[in-house]
């Protein structure tokens, strides 16, 4: 009987015990948070250590809910690797939550490791796709997709963005060249013509717009030529004479956008393309200043 009583007062004790220290735990946690919120990283970070020293002891990492925030405050300090460390090990806890994606992508990409930046944003959506972060992650994701050449998602995730998002001219750009890289060229001259209309100076859309219209006018002038010649009636000279009427006016275009293009940025590549819209324009003159320029 005596035995039985003496366990009894023993498990009560283990209980009370265990009470005080899930509230003693509970207490460092609202602690760290405060220290973190003020600005005090390096007492949150010292303190949720101590939180997570308590749960590794006990061998429960999966239920320690500070990892986060623990990564968190390391990455304020600069302690990327731990920060790094900590914010894995959320991932694996049942705490996970936007900041331990949002946070990762950041350092990530602090590091220039696209790869893995990209794999936190898009693992980000898929666990929160109404989370509050989601407008920024879809942006960053748009631009990741430019960069790495994913075109195909790149165009999916274009359709995500906010229509402020798609007014932004770096991301305008983004979309040209996804566009300019499958030949829509439909899609790649309203674009094109938005972005003047935002910056009349932008040398991404003056550089696409000087080529598309040499090269529209001068495929259409080529396949005439060569008709012509074949058959030099009256008749071929007249439709000769209304087709160079038309692609006078894309010569006139396209040498209007690379000299606004030149004067930007002078280049060679720039002055060869004047020059050849100069000679279609029957101005040898000039055709032959932009040639010598063209040559430096």
């Amino acid at each position: 009987m005596n035995r039985i009583f003496l366990l009894i007062i023993l498990g009560i004790a283990i209980s009370f015990t265990a009470c005080d220290s899930s509230k003693q735990l509970a207490k460092t946690q609202q602690t760290a948070q405060q220290a973190y919120n003020n600005g005090d990283y390096t007492t949150a970070l010292n303190l949720w250590e101590g939180v997570i020293a308590d749960y590794e002891q006990k061998d429960n990492k999966k239920q320690c809910p500070v990892y986060t925030g623990a990564g968190m405050a390391a990455k304020k300090l600069g302690q990327t690797d731990k920060a790094i460390n900590y914010l894995k090990q959320a991932n694996w806890s049942e705490f996970s939550n936007e900041e331990t994606y949002l946070t990762l992508a950041d350092i990530y990409r602090e590091k220039d490791n696209l790869s893995l930046e990209l794999v936190n944003l898009e693992t980000y959506l898929e666990k929160f796709p109404q989370g509050a972060g989601r407008s920024d992650v879809n942006k960053r994701l748009f631009e990741l997709y430019v960069e790495s050449d994913n075109l195909d998602k790149a165009l999916n995730m274009w359709g995500n963005l906010s229509s402020e998002q798609q007014s932004e001219i770096e991301l305008l750009q983004g979309y040209l060249k996804v566009n300019d890289k499958l030949d829509n060229d439909t899609v790649c001259l309203e674009v094109s013509n938005k972005l003047i209309g935002l910056d009349e100076h932008n040398d991404v859309a003056l550089k696409w717009l000087s080529n598309y219209y040499f090269w529209k006018a001068e495929k259409k002038y080529q396949a005439e030529m060569k008709t012509y010649e074949k058959h030099k009636t009256r008749k071929q000279y007249k439709i000769l004479l209304k087709a160079l009427d038309q692609v006078t006016v894309e010569y006139k275009k396209s040498l209007n956008y690379a000299l606004s293009l030149y004067k930007l940025n002078p280049e060679p590549k720039t002055a060869k393309l004047i020059s050849k819209c100069y000679t279609r324009l029957d101005n040898k003159k000039k055709a032959a200043y932009y040639k010598r320029l063209a040559g430096k």
